[in-house]
């Protein structure tokens, strides 16, 4: 098949749309289909990452429809992986619905998003593929001593404040006076947040991220109406046990199984707690399989294909 993705990869610290990306594009070659990034002749399946032309793809789904009416057996499909809610914004919604009324095939990263959107009026027949990750560069310590002083840690790309910077502040405030466990931020953060007794590390990218993450004993996201997220999947491949708003959309339907839920500070300290005095039991959790990004590029390439053979 010669399959068009409309956003181009980077091989750089940048979301987890992008690291899906990079996977799915890889594995798709190495299964010898064409993956191309422009419009050009003869493409089977336009792939939608994103419906907006920017500048790092500029195939818009305007363009996308143009083509599909010179090219009819073309057929478009859209991985849908945002929504206003995430980012409190209220422009994208409508963007997505008419796009995902356009396309032949819609695939949902949570069955969180899939309802989202259901209950603003797309009633057309989806399908839900969770993230997952590459288990060679996010993988767990084997016979990992938990740290004295539980060492935890969170990594976001974006620095909006939705991610979850208010509980992050107030982790921040609270090690002021306690010193029951150290908290570590790894990437961009909202500039209104000024940490004084976290320990904050750039971003990182890939093995260096893996690596970093496996030296932790628990993992916090404090993000909210996430569509899915990759940070909690690398996290839990890198064998820590997830505490996750309860708001958090569809990292619930993720982390569950490996984690505790919480909503407010008082209710992350208590979980906390849980969590770090039963971690080789919530590690024992952890359904690697289910996180690998293996899986999730086989679940998309049948799709594809069954496209393709309509």
């Amino acid at each position: 098949m010669k399959i068009l993705f409309n956003r181009k990869p980077k091989e750089e610290p940048y979301g987890g749309g992008n690291q899906f990306l990079n996977e799915l594009v890889d594995y798709l070659k190495i299964k010898n289909h064409n993956v191309v990034f422009d419009l050009q002749d003869d493409i089977d399946i336009l792939f939608v990452m994103d419906p907006r032309a920017d500048n790092i793809s500029n195939v818009s789904i305007n363009d996308m429809i143009k083509y599909r009416y010179s090219s009819p057996k073309t057929k478009i499909l859209h991985r849908v992986n945002e929504c206003d809610a995430r980012k409190n914004t209220n422009f994208i919604d409508e963007i997505l619905l008419q796009t995902m009324n356009v396309s032949d095939s819609v695939v949902f990263i949570s069955k969180w998003l899939q309802d989202y959107f259901r209950s603003s009026g797309f009633n057309k027949n989806s399908s839900v593929i969770y993230n997952g990750c590459n288990l060679q560069l996010f993988n767990p310590e084997k016979d990992k001593n938990i740290n004295k002083k539980i060492k935890l840690v969170t990594h976001h790309w974006s620095d909006n404040w939705m991610k979850g910077f208010d509980i992050y502040t107030e982790i921040d405030k609270y090690l002021n006076n306690a010193n029951n466990f150290e908290f570590t931020y790894i990437g961009r953060y909202n500039s209104s947040y000024s940490p004084k007794n976290t320990n904050i590390i750039s971003p990182l990218y890939g093995k260096k991220l893996g690596d970093e993450l496996k030296k932790y004993d628990v993992y916090v996201t404090a993000s909210r109406f996430e569509p899915c997220g990759m940070h909690h999947i690398e996290a839990a491949a890198s064998g820590l046990p997830v505490l996750y708003h309860r708001d958090s959309g569809g990292i619930n339907e993720c982390a569950k199984k490996h984690g505790e839920e919480f909503y407010n500070f008082k209710s992350f300290l208590i979980n906390l707690n849980t969590i770090s005095n039963n971690i080789k039991a919530y590690r024992s959790r952890i359904d690697y399989n289910q996180l690998s990004i293996e899986n999730v590029c086989q679940d998309f390439e049948n799709i594809l294909n069954r496209m393709h053979n309509k």
